[in-house]
């Protein structure tokens, strides 16, 4: 009996331990792209979130501390895994994008500063919005 109790009971726990993750933070930005973090304010990302489902698939890593947007352009700024002694930035282009697109087909980055603020003349991408002042 003891050999059964024991993996049905590690299974319950795995199966409740995934019910307890909460979203903590859902920002929509623009179109289906949300700024959103499960468990800690630590883990914002920027996902694209799936039609008719209750998901997003990711499309600018943790921690995401500042983002921009335009008709064209989703900008962001990111402190790779909460490093803040580094500040990384990336270009979404909108137009590119599709809901089951492979990132590397939209998302420019991660950039230094230098390398953004030339694209950004180039470009004519959006000025920064919001910024998560916690995270930044």
């Amino acid at each position: 009996m003891r050999k059964f109790f024991l993996p049905i009971l590690g299974l319950l726990l795995t199966l409740l331990t995934g019910c307890w993750q909460s979203v903590i933070f859902d920002e929509k930005i623009t179109g289906p792209y949300r700024l959103s973090a499960i468990d800690i304010s630590e883990q914002m990302s920027v996902c694209y979130e799936l039609k008719g489902k209750d998901s997003c698939v990711g499309r600018i890593e943790e921690t995401v501390f500042s983002v921009g947007w335009s008709e064209q352009f989703i900008v962001a700024k990111q402190h790779p895994s909460n490093d803040r002694s580094v500040t990384n930035y990336f270009i979404i282009d909108i137009q590119k994008d599709a809901e089951l697109l492979d990132p590397s087909e939209s998302v420019t980055g991660p950039l230094t500063e230098a390398e953004y603020q030339e694209k950004s003349k180039s470009m004519s991408l959006p000025a920064f919005s919001r910024t998560l002042e916690d995270l930044r």
